[in-house]
């Protein structure tokens, strides 16, 4: 049996620097904008709570998607989320499965 870990990092960054780092990560697609929090969501085996933090998909205007799946190493998948924080910051959440 196969067993999946979940590894989260999150950090900020200024604003104006996240679409140069969305770039270097090379999405397979268009991130998409939430303007509204999700109104149900899956639990995470490992969430952002446990780091003392809001669930990206509990907040509003954020910026999400899929960055690969599969991924290229050992990574099954890893998603990105960002919300601006205020006008010089933005919080980058990394959730991926291993």
């Amino acid at each position: 049996m196969q067993v999946l870990n979940e590894l989260l990092l999150v950090f900020t960054l200024p604003t104006s620097g996240v679409d140069g780092f969305v770039e270097q990560l090379g999405p397979e697609s268009e991130l998409r904008q939430r303007d509204e929090p999700r109104e149900s969501v899956a639990k995470a085996m490992a969430p952002f709570s446990h780091l003392g933090l809001p669930e990206p998909e509990s907040l509003p205007d954020v910026r999400e998607g899929q960055v690969c799946a599969p991924c290229g190493g050992g990574l099954n998948s890893l998603a990105i989320a960002m919300h601006r924080l205020d006008d010089g910051k933005s919080r980058v959440y990394l959730r991926a499965v291993d």
